[in-house]
């Protein structure tokens, strides 16, 4: 066979028409449910895992019928309480007008509650600081006070201490009736020690603080001067080992143990050991008083 001829056949083939498979319902009737059908499938006896009176125990089971959930009691009451709730509130039938009124107002009493705050915060503040403050004053006071005494009775100590020896000598004074003084020159490390007052004479003893070596100022009152010192005096007491030093308008008779000058109808004498004060200090002592 030549090959135009199978072309030709293969081609008559195709075109030749086929009869229709497709089920025409107008004369076919429509199958039934598959639930409606009842199909019997017979086990095989080659499954061996199952027994038919497991097989019958499911159906049993399936055919049970589950009872309905029940709520938790905390669920419950949490349902029930809200319930109530919404029950007991009013239903607000309330303008956007009212609304926006009562908004309004409760933002006013906000602010006016917080301002209130505020201010009574402040005040508690100011009075505390007031307090504080009063107390430092009143302590500042109370410091400043107990200063000003303190001074004042150190003032009065040093004063006393100061003015101890004059206050002495007056004393000392009236009691004998002369007019005894205190020399505004003493020598350094030496501080009065002792008065002793007797009729018409006082005697002041100064005492060395560090040594403790002591010389005596006499104080009398008498008609003597220079001359009737020298004559009635000097000369007895030093003999003739003694010096003359004139300081200031007086006459100061100077011995190895002592000196004594007239001044102002008062005879002044010192006695003192030999070298322990020198002659520009006993001058000075003279000259003060």
């Amino acid at each position: 066979m030549q090959k135009s001829d199978i072309n030709q056949q293969a081609a008559t083939v195709r075109r030749k028409t086929r009869p229709s498979t497709t089920l025409n319902r107008k004369y076919v009737k429509r199958p039934s449910k598959s639930g409606d059908v009842m199909v019997s499938v017979k086990r095989s006896p080659q499954v061996r895992h199952f027994s038919s009176a497991q097989v019958t125990t499911k159906k049993a089971q399936d055919n049970t019928p589950v009872a309905p959930a029940k709520a938790h009691p905390m669920q419950a009451a949490a349902i029930s309480k809200m319930q109530k709730r919404t029950a007991s509130m009013p239903v607000s039938r309330m303008t956007a007008k009212e609304l926006k009124d009562q908004a309004i107002k409760k933002a006013l009493a906000d602010a006016s509650r917080s301002m209130n705050e505020k201010k009574m915060a402040e005040e508690v503040r100011k009075s505390e600081k007031e307090k504080s403050t009063r107390m430092h004053f009143g302590l500042g006071r109370i410091v400043l006070a107990l200063s000003c005494a303190a001074a004042a009775v150190f003032a009065i100590v040093y004063f006393v201490n100061l003015n101890m020896p004059d206050i002495s000598i007056r004393v000392a004074a009236i009691q004998t009736g002369i007019e005894a003084s205190y020399p505004s020159y003493v020598p350094r490390d030496f501080s009065l020690s002792n008065i002793a007052s007797e009729d018409g004479k006082v005697t002041l003893s100064f005492k060395s603080n560090e040594t403790g070596d002591e010389f005596l100022l006499i104080e009398e009152q008498s008609s003597w001067d220079s001359n009737a010192l020298l004559a009635n005096f000097v000369k007895d007491e030093y003999g003739e080992n003694y010096s003359i030093v004139r300081e200031q308008g007086l006459t100061i008779y100077m011995g190895e143990d002592g000196a004594a000058w007239v001044n102002g109808g008062m005879v002044y004498k010192l006695n003192a050991a030999t070298g322990l004060l020198t002659k520009k200090q006993i001058c000075s002592i003279a000259v003060s008083l």
